[in-house]
């Protein structure tokens, strides 16, 4: 038996579908005291750092773009 579901019973099914899967998908963690450290690392604060120098290493340990400097490789050996 097939059971025929009008345009807007299938309109509210796939947005209800997405709903969940956007729920599920959240990336929500439990983080275990010994990872804390790791996350209250001064890198990881979202404040401005000093000069172009330290831009640059922030932009390739974060893996953004280039320094705002010049010309670089991005892969942090300059």
């Amino acid at each position: 038996m097939r059971v025929e579901l009008s345009q807007k019973t299938r309109g509210a099914l796939s947005l209800g579908v997405m709903l969940v899967g956007l729920f599920v998908s959240t990336g929500c963690a439990t983080v275990q005291p010994y990872e804390r450290g790791k996350l209250a690392h001064p890198t990881m604060s979202t404040a401005e750092l000093g000069g172009p120098g330290e831009e640059h290493l922030r932009a390739v340990t974060e893996g953004a773009i280039g320094g705002s400097a010049g010309a670089g490789s991005g892969c942090g050996c300059n």
